[in-house]
């Protein structure tokens, strides 16, 4: 009996679509003019107070230190060190974005696709705040797509138990910008180890020669360059401590009596001594308590006229992190789970500061940089990405916000599981730890924290689609 033809868009599905070349020149092609468009606008990109930081560490070459990894400062002092000209890491970043965007989302099409691939293009990649961020001289955007693009490429190895030449490049090329831009991209270095197990033969000594050079790498530059990167421990242990200490009608913070009549109810301070005895010889509660916000915690550390706790000393800080694990976070464990999801909601629902466009101005004179603020003077091109990005924030609790990355994850979490697929853990595990990492010790309600959550749709929407398929051969 003859075997029934397979249908037109399952056969699609099952082409083994890493050859092919078009849809990737097309769409990186379309990607690199929009974002070369946005350049010449808003030339020589967006700049904020992290990107001065960082300038004047290479531009100073010294004891300073930004606060960012090594390997953003290499990848800065080469593009930008040896220029002058700060438009250079903005533009080669911008380029990456696209580049990394592009192979997730020709693959898509190359499979057959095609809705997920114009979805992802248009909601995703397009998407006026994602170019912006992707045009910031921030770690966060290439960290966000880097991120994205080795767990998609990891997926693909897991799920057909092989890596082609195609996959090892774009390992090679986003494994530095996941793992290595920031402190908590760590945690992407075990998915890529663990697809050690998964892939045989040839490739699996590429890609363990991959992930070895970048590490060894980075041990160097270490050494040569010992970064100081920001604590994340410290800051939400200040944060949380300092929102304990702000007055309720209903609750004094200082000391808690239920009943200062019953004897049955033990007299108990809400903060320990030491914890106060630390505060109060940096500066006065009252200060602190003035400067504290709901879901920032920038006002207690970078306010010249603030209280300013990121200048404690080394013991005193081991003394505030103790005693909050130790007593004060139990007397106020629903103040801190109020706490936490407000930072957290802040940054999901896109309620936090972003850079301006036009904040480059005030950095530029404060560096040595030759770059020339607004350089092509396209006026009407520089209003035109203005308007889509106003319009565009007016719904940005629908188009901004990363639910639609959560929501995949869940499905991806549950199901892996369930199923012990580990292609999908692959993908899932490490953004679970990222999620729960950044619920728990996030001192600051910025979307940018979550910006990986809102590309990863690009990795489960492909994994969702082809959930019924056989992996190609």
């Amino acid at each position: 009996m003859a075997a029934r033809p397979m249908p037109a868009a399952r056969a699609a599905r099952t082409v083994r679509p890493h050859g092919a070349w078009a849809p990737f020149l097309v769409i990186g092609g379309a990607l690199a003019a929009l974002y070369g468009l946005w350049l010449l606008a808003f030339w020589p990109g967006i700049l904020g107070e992290d990107s001065v930081a960082i300038l004047h560490e290479v531009e100073q070459d010294g004891p300073f230190r930004s606060g960012k990894t090594v390997f953003w400062y290499y990848l800065v002092r080469c593009l930008y060190g040896t220029t002058g000209r700060v438009e250079m890491p903005v533009a080669v970043l911008m380029l990456l974005c696209a580049v990394v965007f592009a192979r997730m989302l020709a693959w898509c099409w190359s499979a057959g696709l095609r809705k997920t691939c114009l979805a992802g293009l248009v909601f995703v990649a397009f998407a006026p705040h994602m170019t912006a961020f992707a045009g910031t001289l921030y770690p966060d955007a290439i960290f966000a797509v880097g991120a994205c693009g080795l767990l998609f490429e990891l997926w693909l190895a897991v799920r057909r138990r092989h890596m082609g030449g195609a996959s090892l490049a774009m390992v090679a090329l986003t494994l530095p910008f996941a793992v290595f831009t920031r402190p908590n991209g760590l945690v992407f270095l075990l998915p890529a180890l663990a697809a050690l197990a998964f892939v045989p033969g040839r490739a699996r000594w590429m890609l363990g020669a991959v992930i070895a050079l970048w590490c060894a790498l980075m041990a160097a530059a270490h050494r040569a360059h010992p970064s100081q990167a920001q604590e994340a421990v410290y800051p939400m242990v200040v944060f949380e401590t300092v929102n304990f200490l702000r007055p309720h009608a209903m609750n004094d913070l200082w000391t808690r009596f239920a009943h200062m009549n019953d004897p049955w109810v033990l007299a108990e301070p809400g903060i320990s001594a030491a914890t106060l005895d630390v505060l109060r010889r940096h500066r006065p509660v009252e200060s602190m308590v003035a400067y504290s916000d709901p879901a920032y915690w920038d006002m207690l550390v970078f306010h010249p006229d603030g209280p300013q706790v990121g200048g404690l000393p080394e013991a005193d800080r081991r003394t505030l992190v103790r005693e909050f694990f130790r007593y004060n976070l139990w007397h106020h464990l629903p103040e801190f789970l109020g706490s936490r999801m407000t930072v957290f909601l802040t940054a999901a629902l896109a309620q936090g500061g972003f850079p301006a466009v036009t904040y480059a101005a005030h950095v530029l004179p404060r560096t040595r940089s030759t770059s020339t603020y607004r350089r092509f003077d396209v006026q009407e091109l520089e209003r035109g990405f203005i308007a889509a990005q106003q319009l565009s924030y007016h719904w940005r609790w629908l188009l901004w916000t990363p639910w639609a990355g959560f929501a995949l994850l869940a499905w991806a979490l549950v199901r892996g599981l369930r199923r012990r697929e580990a292609a999908l853990l692959i993908v899932a595990l490490p953004m679970a730890l990222q999620c729960g990492a950044i619920f728990l010790l996030s001192s600051a309600g910025e979307y940018r924290y979550l910006l990986p959550f809102f590309v990863l749709p690009l990795v489960l929407l492909p994994a969702l689609a082809l959930r019924h398929e056989a992996p190609a051969p």
